[in-house]
């Protein structure tokens, strides 16, 4: 009888962190955007480059400035090596949108086209 009750109770905390969790994960909700780009691409990098730079300052100036964080990986390789390990990163510039959990919510990879970015945000209510 002892045991059953620990376990009930032990149960409806479990339960209830849970959901307290849960709540204050907010899924879907942008916490971050991580652009990683490159100052000194050159060939056929280096156009996709500058569009991307482009789209990305365009998309984030005035309230949506406070979400991005900009890396150079040409000037802070140390800053870069742990988003491109931890999402696979094998092309630049490459834009993430973190939730408040690290989560991936939306990536552009190689092309940030800045149509389909603008979309995504306006999607994603940022």
């Amino acid at each position: 009888m002892q045991r059953s009750r620990i376990s009930v109770i032990f149960l409806a905390v479990w339960l209830v962190l849970g959901m307290v969790c849960l709540a204050q994960a907010e899924p879907g909700k942008i916490n971050e955007v991580v652009y990683i780009t490159r100052s000194k691409a050159c060939g056929c990098s280096a156009k996709s480059v500058k569009a991307a730079d482009a789209a990305v300052a365009q998309v984030f100036a005035g309230p949506r400035q406070g979400l991005l964080k900009r890396i150079d990986y040409d000037t802070d390789r140390q800053a870069a090596v742990p988003y491109i390990g931890e999402f696979h990163l094998i092309q630049l510039p490459a834009l993430l949108v973190l939730d408040s959990q690290n989560h991936l919510l939306w990536s552009a990879i190689g092309n940030v086209d800045l149509n389909k970015l603008e979309e995504k945000m306006k999607g994603f209510g940022g």
